[in-house]
């Protein structure tokens, strides 16, 4: 109990990050009840991870990312859905997109193909991409003949 709360205190945990962190400490049957303590008192909340999770990844990150992420550390699909879902009001993915672009103008220096691949690298989906690099491109564009 004391590994968990001391991993724990560091930062937040899925169900089964902890438990595969915790079976390499202790047997089977005292993991179960330790994690079973733990989801009782609050200090272990799948859901309450992946909303968190997604509210500091999300403008850095597009959605599939966050997806992956989320299911490798093992929260389950319908809770990085919900997560996603919930998330999604202030601003919209093409949008965040847009945003990257203009901040990691360095990297691409205006090339479509490479902008994509940053923005595809980052989690967004090949749509997003395309969509957010020729916005940025036709923004560019404007500013440059005024």
């Amino acid at each position: 109990m004391q590994y968990a709360l001391r991993l724990l205190g560091r930062r937040m945990h899925t169900r089964a990050e902890l438990e595969r962190k915790l079976l390499a400490r202790a047997a089977p049957e005292e993991v179960r009840s330790v994690l079973a303590r733990l989801e009782e008192w609050g200090y272990l909340d799948d859901r309450a991870f992946a909303e968190a999770f997604v509210r500091s990844r999300r403008g850095r990150w597009g959605e599939l990312r966050i997806a992956a992420e989320l299911r490798r550390r093992g929260v389950d699909e319908r809770i990085v859905r919900e997560a996603l879902a919930a998330e999604d009001g202030e601003e919209d993915e093409p949008a965040r997109a847009l945003a990257l672009l203009e901040k990691a103008a360095w990297r691409h220096k205006g090339d479509r193909a490479r902008m994509v691949r940053y923005l595809q690298g980052r989690g967004f989906a090949l749509e997003v991409a395309l969509d957010a690099a020729r916005a940025y491109q036709k923004l560019h564009e404007t500013r440059e003949t005024e």
